[in-house]
């Protein structure tokens, strides 16, 4: 399990403790200077509750937030959830003050929802919906709401962790002295984006039951675990259509053998129903042939082709364009912002962690790649990730800064993979070095016989 780490010394934690009241003690006393730049826009929409009592109905809320977390019976789950809802309450202001985000309009019009459908696309009007359900739980509060978006995120991602778990006892590795669970959740882009109030935090919490569905069902094919990838792929209908499509894109590439004639006959009857299924889709998307998917994502990338990490936009009219623009900005939608790109301190610290990103999935998966290959779990997250980047390919490159927030779909994902793959990757070490050792106490045993025989 992940609690037999030893725990911080009381300095540590006491100096710890100390550091973040006095943090809180300032933002405190500041409050409202720091969240003026918030509530100004959000009082655009009518006049709302004042920052402070917004706060003090968020910090209710994490009272009894924090009560569920604590029936996990877990307190490295316990003590990551408090990082995470100090970064949901505390941090994350300082960035609000000074950037503008879509969740003050997903605040706004939960709190003064009408039921009119007032934004173009059906995962925004979802999201504002679900957003105003959760003001009968944390009332007509910015933090609460935000708190609760934090919340499900965190969900999401105790559920993938759990699927890193599975995938770490199938394939024969030892949990008792891992602490890939502080790296996990305390991954600074995780952490950060889904600590917002919008699609992101709920995106992540369907993708975790599907990741986690679909992992339980590798490993004991049941109902209940292609249930739970039934109920992923409806969900996420309702916040990014097309999202439905990766995750069914991904199955059924794994289910793919070629060399595997008996598997790909059996697969044979599911494809009417993933036909008529995907052209349902298309349908629903008022897309009527290929030429009009590559058209759709392009003009969102052309949407997104703004502010100061925007990197320019290219429209993509047919297969073979889509194919000679994919391979190229594959590297930069799963692997920027470089050093190069960097402008502000948030694009520096997207930088830092796409370095140790590529240079980890290089040395343990891409040098190793038959081993992982071969391991049916990290098989599938590899598939996943592909079936990801088919769509986004076209719309993270186009602003770096938006790619980053795109990537929190499938980062979880890479990270339990390079994990898996660096355990992989040691076992093969260590079983080298050990046949290197039996080799040479081997011959120096023969020299040693040998010299006695001479003398």
């Amino acid at each position: 399990m992940i609690d037999r780490y030893k725990a911080p010394s009381n300095w540590v934690l006491i100096f710890s403790a100390i550091g973040i009241i006095a943090l809180s003690f300032i933002l405190l006393m500041n409050f409202e200077l720091f969240a003026s730049n918030v509530f100004t826009v959000i009082r655009r929409y009518g006049d709302y509750d004042t920052p402070y009592y917004s706060l003090a109905m968020a910090l209710l809320l994490f009272v009894g937030l924090t009560s569920v977390v604590t029936l996990f019976r877990n307190k490295s789950l316990t003590y990551i959830w408090l990082t995470k809802a100090f970064v949901t309450l505390v941090v994350m202001i300082p960035y609000e003050m000074y950037y503008g985000l879509d969740a003050y309009m997903y605040y706004a019009e939960a709190v003064h929802y009408t039921g009119l459908h007032s934004h173009g696309k059906a995962g925004t009007f979802n999201t504002i919906f679900i957003n105003h359900v959760f003001t009968f739980i944390g009332g007509n509060s910015y933090f609460s709401l935000k708190l609760l978006n934090s919340f499900i995120a965190y969900v999401g991602l105790v559920l993938m962790y759990k699927s890193y778990e599975l995938i770490m006892r199938r394939s024969g590795f030892d949990l008792k002295k891992d602490y890939f669970v502080y790296v996990f959740f305390l991954f600074p882009s995780i952490l950060f984006w889904s600590s917002i109030l919008g699609k992101d935090p709920l995106n992540l919490f369907i993708v975790g039951i599907f990741l986690y569905g679909f992992i339980r069902f590798i490993n004991k094919k049941r109902a209940l675990w292609l249930l739970w990838v039934i109920t992923a792929i409806i969900l996420v209908r309702y916040i990014r259509s097309w999202y439905a499509v990766i995750m069914i894109v991904s199955m059924t590439l794994y289910f793919i053998r070629p060399k595997s004639i008996k598997r790909n006959v059996i697969l044979l009857p599911f494809v009417p129903f993933l036909y008529v299924g995907f052209s349902y889709f298309l349908q629903s998307q008022h897309i009527s042939s290929f030429d009009d998917i590559f058209y759709k994502m392009s003009y969102t990338s052309y949407v997104l082709a703004y502010g100061g990490s925007s990197v320019g936009y290219t429209m993509i009219h047919n297969i073979w364009e889509y194919m000679f623009y994919y391979f190229p900005n594959l590297f930069t939608t799963l692997f920027r912002p470089m050093p190069w790109d960097v402008h502000n301190p948030f694009t520096l610290l997207a930088a830092i962690e796409n370095m140790f990103l590529l240079y980890f999935t290089y040395k343990y998966i891409f040098k190793n790649w038959r081993e992982v290959m071969r391991n049916n779990y990290l098989r599938f997250l590899l598939l996943f990730i592909f079936s990801w980047s088919l769509f986004y390919v076209i719309i993270s490159p186009t602003n770096l800064g938006m790619a980053v927030r795109f990537k929190l779909q499938v980062l979880p994902a890479m990270l339990i993979v390079i994990w898996v793959s660096r355990h992989m990757y040691l076992v093969k070490l260590k079983a080298k070095k050990e046949a290197y050792e039996a080799q040479r106490q081997a011959l120096s045993i023969g020299q040693r016989a040998k010299d006695g025989k001479e003398s």
